[in-house]
């Protein structure tokens, strides 16, 4: 099935915001590969299912879980966690309370992500680069911020065209309003969505062009950032490489 945009929707019954980024192209001579690279939200309510297909349709290998320590012990990993998979829980913030005005706060976060000193984004980019071409899943919760910030990171270090990676990142719009209403039989994401604007529970196409505005304007590029971060040009090229594939 396709959603309005046109992008894969989800087929998972557990999960609403999952998909695989093959297809997307990167110049006209190469695209993702199918089947190595996922993004998602929450795996905590799969079903058998559900669980089946990740891990004998899909052959996962890696699941990347970018939400918060507090997170994954309150909320739960799911029934992944007894499918003898490799998982990595690479925390990154929620969104906090701010009085940034809130057409600007989902920028503003991830302008404040990524020029974080910390070592979570180097770390995912460099295991990402290590397991290229391996089937993995990387999740938040929503699948729409955390996942988005680093898919998009993700994306433009292989050389992913940038209306390709608009287009991914919109496609969470189709899928925002079930995750909404999940969240609120959920009082971990109900008390957030309380607290912040409603803004940060949308999708707008000018959040993720302003972020890709940021990494060409402050670092010069994706690839900028990670040499600022100590990933060498190597590191790079086993990604690229393992994600990509000529166009058929």
């Amino acid at each position: 099935m396709a959603d309005p945009g046109g992008r894969h929707v989800s087929p998972l019954a557990g999960a609403f915001n999952f998909r695989d980024l093959g297809g997307l192209r990167a110049g006209p001579l190469r695209r993702v590969r199918d089947g190595v690279l996922f993004r998602s939200d929450t795996l905590q309510a799969l079903t058998d299912d559900d669980v089946t297909r990740l891990v004998d349709r899909l052959g996962v290998e890696l699941l990347v879980d970018l939400r918060l320590g507090a997170e994954t012990v309150t909320q739960g990993r799911g029934p992944m966690a007894a499918a003898g998979i490799c998982y990595l829980n690479a925390p990154l913030p929620t969104a906090p309370v701010t009085d940034v005005p809130p057409a600007e706060q989902t920028l503003h976060f991830y302008r404040s992500t990524l020029n974080s000193p910390g070592p979570v984004l180097p770390t995912v980019v460099r295991v990402l680069a290590a397991t290229a071409g391996r089937p993995t899943v990387l999740h938040c919760a929503a699948g729409k911020d955390r996942t988005g910030l680093v898919t998009a990171l993700t994306l433009s270090l292989v050389g992913v065209d940038e209306s390709d990676i608009v287009d991914d990142y919109l496609a969470s719009a189709h899928n925002m309003p079930r995750m909404v209403e999940r969240f609120r039989g959920w009082p971990f994401y109900r008390d957030h969505m309380a607290a912040v604007a409603p803004e940060l529970y949308q999708t707008h196409e000018g959040t993720i062009r302003g972020f890709l505005d940021v990494l060409d304007r402050d670092w010069g590029g994706a690839a900028g950032w990670a040499a600022a971060r100590g990933i060498p040009a190597a590191v790079l090229a086993e990604l690229t490489d393992g994600l990509l594939e000529p166009v058929p």
